[in-house]
C-alpha cells in the first residue's frame, strides 16, 4: 500500500514433485468466500476462506492439516498442495481481510 509492504506471511505452494505445481501467472482475485468444500480426483476439504484467483481452480486459502512447520521455502518441491497457495489457519483471517475482488495477484517461482 502506498509502495510500502503492509502484509507478509510464507505459504505453501503446488507440489512440483507430482506435477502440481502452482502456475506462473498474473491473475487477479475472482471473488472471496467462507466455509467452503474443496474437491479434487483424490480429496475433499473443508476450508474456512476460500480466495479464487486463477480460473476459479486455483486459490489462496487456509490449510488447518499443515503444521507450521511445514510453511518453509523448500516444503512445495516434495509436499506441496494440489496447486492451490496454502496459508496458516492462524494468519489467513488477516490476509483475507486485505483482499479485494479484482487485486492483481502475481505468482512465481
Amino acid at each position: 500500500e502506498d509502495k510500502q509492504m503492509i502484509f507478509s506471511t510464507p505459504v505453501v505452494t503446488g507440489n512440483l514433485s507430482e506435477n502440481d505445481g502452482t502456475p506462473e501467472a498474473v491473475c487477479y482475485v475472482a471473488g472471496k468466500y467462507r466455509n467452503r468444500i474443496l474437491k479434487g480426483a483424490d480429496y475433499e476439504t473443508p476450508v474456512k476462506y476460500w480466495v479464487p484467483v486463477y480460473k476459479s481452480k486455483i486459490g489462496i486459502h487456509d490449510a488447518s492439516w499443515r503444521k507450521k512447520s511445514e510453511f518453509k521455502p523448500e516444503t512445495y518441491l516434495q509436499h506441496g498442495s494440489h496447486g492451490c497457495i496454502n496459508v496458516q489457519s492462524s494468519v489467513m483471517p488477516d490476509l483475507y481481510k486485505l483482499l479485494f475482488k479484482g487485486m492483481p495477484v502475481i505468482m512465481h517461482y
